[in-house]
């Protein structure tokens, strides 16, 4: 998948491999969220950290909620 052009399509493919990897229960919280409502470049960059790691330590998991947290747009 070519993640370098934002579209829809393509935020949903990172939010899902995203939630995936981390097995986030309350995955809801991004569900439905929308090209407009993304730093996508962000979200791209913080998608390829997180790819690259086969485990996380409790405290890598809670950088990168927070991270996660930062990809809204206000």
């Amino acid at each position: 998948m070519n993640l370098e052009q934002p579209s829809q399509e393509n935020v949903d493919f990172i939010l899902k491999k995203i939630t995936e990897k981390f097995k986030m229960v309350n995955a809801s919280a991004f569900e439905n969220m929308k090209l407009e409502q993304v730093h996508y470049d962000l979200l791209v960059e913080l998608y390829q950290l997180i790819s690259r790691k086969n485990s996380f330590s409790p405290r890598e998991m809670q950088m990168f909620a927070e991270e996660l947290s930062t990809i809204r747009k206000n």
